[in-house]
């Protein structure tokens, strides 16, 4: 059953939330018409189009590894933990007896998780994925910016490769230097996040079956992450999931108002 969310107890803004069955703090994301895309770059994210988007709630930081934790406890999910050619997942695989994430991680963000383990989540904590669109619009705001504090690269608001760390770090780590004008943490770097969308070419429709869950294909993710430099870590920029996990993919939940 969900309950119903409660004021942050301290919160940065008068529209952030706690969302009980997970306790993770959420940011009322006001809906409208906002620029997507970009006329410039990378063909990915061409054309510069407007799109609207409802009034949602966003997590304010990723899910990390104490809050996954949560819900592989709950429900005997399991655990991130592979050994594979193309990835290298020391230090981020858990451990598959004990059920634990890796020691000194505990604020940062889960990964080696893939679509489904991410959608799992969702549903466990009553929430949903973001689509690309709103994912944008709490990235973007409502003018458009490049980055989410703004419209100039900084190597210190956000862990891309400029930033040197070479891993994932706890969330927060660069806020609220590197927080969209609502407060929300590490849109841009750390890891790339999975949304609802399917990766299909702009410009943006919510109808032409890109949002639906069954359809089979490839799922868009957004942020960018510690590997990339700021050539990719900014608000534009769209990967295809056209793998199923990754040490640098992560994800964070939406829910509507209603």
């Amino acid at each position: 059953m969900i309950q119903q969310p409660v004021p942050a107890s301290n919160p940065t803004s008068t529209s952030v939330i706690v969302w009980p069955n997970d306790d993770k703090e959420m940011v009322f994301i006001s809906g409208g018409a906002f620029t997507m895309g970009s006329n410039d770059g990378n063909p990915n994210h061409q054309p510069q189009h407007q799109v609207f988007v409802a009034d949602f709630y966003l997590d304010r930081w990723p899910v990390t590894n104490a809050e996954y934790k949560k819900f592989v406890d709950a429900t005997g999910h399991a655990v991130p933990n592979y050994q594979v050619s193309w990835c290298d997942t020391q230090g981020y695989n858990w451990d598959p007896e004990t059920r634990t994430y890796p020691a000194g991680k505990a604020d940062h963000p889960v990964v080696l998780v893939t679509w489904a383990d991410a959608m799992a989540y969702a549903a466990w904590a009553g929430k949903r994925l973001p689509t690309e669109a709103e994912w944008e619009r709490a990235a973007r705001g409502f003018t458009g910016r490049r980055y989410a504090w703004g419209n100039e690269f900084a190597a210190d608001y956000c862990n891309c490769k400029e930033a040197g760390l070479h891993e994932t770090s706890p969330v927060g780590a660069f806020s609220p230097a590197g927080d969209t004008p609502e407060g929300v943490i590490d849109m841009v770097g750390n890891v790339w996040e999975w949304t609802n969308s399917l990766f299909y070419p702009f410009p943006y429709d919510p109808n032409d079956g890109r949002e639906s869950r069954q359809a089979q294909g490839f799922r868009v993710l957004r942020g960018a992450s510690w590997m990339n430099d700021a050539s990719v870590a900014n608000c534009l920029s769209r990967l295809d999931g056209d793998f199923q996990f990754y040490n640098n993919v992560g994800f964070r939940c939406a829910v509507s108002p209603e």
